[in-house]
């Protein structure tokens, strides 16, 4: 078994000082350093990452790429504000995601800390450019834990059922998911006028892919309706792109699957690369909409989160990179159907777009999907794999885009092992 015990100590001391509210740990996980996609704690135990530090890290730890860019920035400076003067790491990478926006359309980039902060940002141009208030939103959808964009959030309501109230104007519509919509485009609009005359709506912002709500992809049909509708009633669509973006669907922009063309979206985690870095892109009417200090933030747009995001990105459009995703994604599709099959009476779903996994798991014996998941997720940590597990049951697998074959195959028999374990204790329960 392994050694946990100077990983529980410093817990004990983080219990002592740090907010509770800043974990939702389950497992006692405590990073000491991480080298491409395999991690280790306090105590020396080694870990495959199926993680990707919640898909904040799609290149894995510490990148060459990435190192090489940090240590040459930190010679220069670390940051000096964007908010008073320009620097060329944000002015290259801006240009650079600009490049990469679908439909290659002329856009501006609007630099924050986080996806949160990108979230909020987006509604406040969205209502700057349109006049308009409300923003609509969608069901078990989560984006960000800052005020506003706790907001838009309906994933988790303890997430604002001691802050409220919350910020006004939010609408919520359901989320349908592939293969669940058969509505049409005249109901989806009774739909909408149920909550609120579309002339007041603000935008749409919308995760084509639901990342805590369960790895779940929108239903194509539902996505064209709905962004035909915006555009029919002058409703900015803005793609929630925080989790899935950065190629982690095999696409860089996951609204990339659905063939539309947003009129804004946001990013987050991945962006800056591991460090601290968000951003709302759009098109430039809207981007012009905001004077001067509306939303202007003393450390977004550092020089080294900036330089950090351009480096990674600049690997990722290498044909290294790209022929790497390629197989990693097939290698992952044909272990999961093998997975699938092995385990008819524990896996009842898998749902996988590029390097976005969820696995649904069925109550077994006495214990729920719930029950099992956990039980599932703490063996694979005593055995040396990093995943998570989302509400309903499901397994969270986000490995490195760019993760070895040799590694990947080891989570996944790791994987494998455990629901071993767990279909068998399933079995003597009974």
């Amino acid at each position: 078994m392994p050694d946990y015990q100077q990983c529980y100590a410093l817990i004990h001391k983080d219990a002592q000082y740090i907010a509770p509210c800043q974990h939702a740990a389950q497992y006692p996980l405590v990073v000491e350093k991480a080298k491409g996609s395999i991690v280790w704690d306090l105590g020396g135990n080694r870990y495959i990452d199926f993680l990707s530090s919640a898909s904040s890290l799609n290149i894995g730890s510490a990148h060459p790429a990435v190192t090489r860019a940090i240590q040459k920035q930190l010679r220069k400076t670390t940051q000096y504000t964007a908010a008073y003067t320009y620097n060329k790491p944000s002015a290259d990478y801006a240009q650079a995601l600009a490049l990469l926006y679908p439909g290659k359309i002329d856009v501006k980039v609007c630099f924050v800390h986080c996806g949160s902060d990108a979230n909020d940002t987006a509604v406040k141009f969205a209502r700057a450019y349109t006049g308009r208030k409300n923003i609509l939103v969608f069901k078990n959808g989560y984006h960000g834990a800052s005020y506003g964009s706790a907001s838009l959030t309906s994933w988790r309501k303890d997430f604002y059922e001691q802050i409220n109230p919350m910020l006004p104007g939010v609408l919520r519509m359901p989320f349908y998911a592939s293969g669940q919509y058969d509505q049409s485009a005249e109901k989806l609009e009774s739909e909408l006028r149920a909550l609120a005359d579309p002339e007041t709506i603000a935008a749409v912002i919308m995760e084509p892919i639901q990342g805590e709500g369960g790895m779940l992809p929108a239903d194509p049909v539902f996505m064209q309706q709905l962004f035909t509708l915006c555009k029919k009633h002058g409703i900015l669509f803005f793609s929630e792109e925080v989790q899935q973006g950065f190629y982690r669907t095999g696409k860089f922009f996951s609204i990339e699957h659905y063939g539309i063309i947003p009129d804004g979206v946001i990013i987050g985690k991945s962006a800056g690369a591991g460090l601290p870095l968000g951003a709302l892109i759009g098109k430039k009417g809207i981007m012009d909409a905001l004077p001067p200090m509306a939303n202007v933030f003393t450390l977004a747009a550092n020089q080294l989160a900036c330089a950090a995001g351009l480096a990674q990105l600049r690997y990722m459009q290498s044909a290294c990179f790209q022929k790497s995703l390629k197989q990693n994604i097939a290698l992952s599709e044909d272990t999961l159907c093998f997975l699938q099959k092995k385990y008819p009476d524990v896996i009842s779903f898998v749902r996988q777009c590029g390097m976005s996994i969820g696995i649904g798991l069925q109550a077994c014996g006495r214990q729920t999907a719930e029950e099992c998941a956990a039980e599932i997720v703490s063996a694979c940590h005593r055995k040396g794999l990093i995943i998570l597990s989302l509400g309903n049951g499901i397994l969270r697998i986000q490995p490195p885009l760019n993760i070895h074959a040799r590694e990947l195959k080891e989570g996944f028999r790791i994987l494998e092992e455990a629901i071993d374990e767990s279909e068998e204790g399933c079995t003597h329960a009974e």
